[in-house]
């Protein structure tokens, strides 16, 4: 399991993104919290503006996708997403992210029948050069 943060400057693209991930199995749970303030240094220049800090429960499976949804819509030109392992916690809620965001991304119909195809060629290929033992 990993927490994933990222920022927001308004309310309402923060909620869009949370609403999002959670529908698409990207996220098991997101909080959205107001940030009073922000102060970073933004192309030289000390910037100052409220902020929402969206706090997303994951897996690091789920990731690659969580972070292409994110910047596929952000406002920002250089959103802040990172995120940190959880080495430990109520193991039922572990379990929990883990089945929520898991649970459609491995949904994936495998077409089998290429294997099997390979696997009779195979076992044809080997009958086919066996040696042969002399008897006795």
């Amino acid at each position: 399991m990993i927490i994933v943060f990222s920022t927001y400057p308004d309310k309402e693209n923060a909620e869009k993104a949370a609403e999002g991930l959670v529908e698409k199995d990207l996220a098991a749970c997101v909080n959205i919290l107001k940030i009073e303030n922000s102060v970073y240094k933004w192309k030289g220049k000390i910037e100052k503006k409220p902020e929402y800090l969206l706090i997303m429960k994951t897996t690091r499976g789920a990731y690659p996708k969580l972070e292409a949804f994110i910047k596929k819509d952000h406002p920002d030109d250089v959103p802040e997403i990172i995120f940190f392992y959880v080495r430990g916690g109520n193991k039922e809620y572990i379990q929990w992210v883990n089945s929520v965001t898991f649970s459609k991304l491995l949904r994936v119909p495998l077409d089998l029948s290429a294997t099997k195809r390979a696997r009779r060629s195979l076992r044809t290929d080997i009958k086919a050069i066996k040696p042969r033992t002399s008897s006795r």
